[in-house]
């Protein structure tokens, strides 16, 4: 007889209506591959595509992301200026991704949830800033982790999608004994939401850095070596933004944090005070960025 994470990971591989990798991410990419045109392609796709549109100008807008400027602008080539083009390529991200699960894990309190992940994502460049250990990270592991930042919860949505009783038995397991969420997952289903959300990320053919990233947050050791720094990334920014309260994070309690991932990062502690003060920063610019409106 076939073990419950069997065929939980079974039943997950025959769903044919799970989310897939919005279209407008491939786009996004390709039109990165020629720098000399990478800004005007950008903003052709962000044109056509409304969301992306009212997104882009409304983080624009905004009063953390306006800075010295005073006058709003509702123009595209404005806003690409006045953000930066990374910027707006995580914007758009955060869009697409957060529109492709638009009504998943109706249980769960998706603006909460969402800004919990928008910040864990945004909280892995905060771990490149202080590491002592200069170019860690390229720029392709910055942009894998902000993405397995994002998508590293994930699995929750899923569980509670299409899987609402066993997900409310293991919420409420890890309520009673006052256990991290995917302890009780692991307890219970013999997997974790981790491991979900990295099948997920594998079959949108994602970069393996970031199905890592996802798949091991909890547990970066278990990462694959030339994996594992982005691992490592992802699983402080979450276990910061959980310690913080930072958003719905349906995970309730975490084990503690990885003190190999921390020196391996290069990281100090007297470095955490500032961290900190940068955390509430990113926070403040997540929730622009998941909808809350300029001010």
């Amino acid at each position: 007889m076939p073990s419950v994470r069997e065929s939980l990971l079974r039943t997950l591989g025959s769903i044919a209506y799970l989310p897939t990798m919005p279209r407008v991410l491939f786009e996004i990419e390709e039109s990165m591959r020629d720098e000399n045109t990478a800004a005007e392609r950008l903003g052709a796709i962000i044109r056509r595509d409304p969301a992306l549109t009212a997104s882009v100008l409304r983080v624009a807008n905004s009063v953390i992301y306006r800075g010295r400027f005073s006058k709003r602008i509702s123009s595209i080539p404005i806003a690409v200026v006045r953000l930066g083009f990374n910027e707006v390529k995580r914007i758009c991200t955060s869009t697409a991704i957060i529109r492709a699960f638009d009504g998943y894990g109706s249980g769960i309190n998706h603006p909460a949830f969402w800004r919990h992940c928008l910040t864990v994502a945004s909280v892995t460049r905060i771990f490149d800033k202080y590491t002592s250990k200069p170019s860690l990270f390229s720029e392709d592991e910055l942009e894998d982790a902000f993405v397995a930042g994002l998508l590293h919860d994930i699995g929750m949505l899923i569980m509670e999608q299409f899987f609402p009783e066993l997900f409310a038995r293991t919420k409420a397991l890890a309520e009673k004994e006052l256990v991290p969420m995917a302890k009780a997952e692991v307890e219970t289903l013999g997997i974790h939401h981790g491991e979900i959300g990295g099948a997920l990320l594998e079959s949108w053919s994602l970069p393996e850095r970031a199905v890592d990233a996802v798949t091991w947050h909890h547990d970066p050791d278990c990462s694959a070596m030339e994996n594992r720094a982005v691992t490592q990334l992802v699983h402080l920014a979450d276990f910061i933004c959980v310690n913080q309260s930072i958003g719905d994070t349906v995970e309730g309690l975490y084990d503690g944090f990885s003190v190999g991932a921390w020196h391996d990062l290069g990281l100090s502690v007297d470095q955490v005070p500032q961290m900190l003060e940068d955390l509430k920063e990113e926070a403040d610019r997540s929730e622009v960025m998941g909808g809350a409106e300029a001010a």
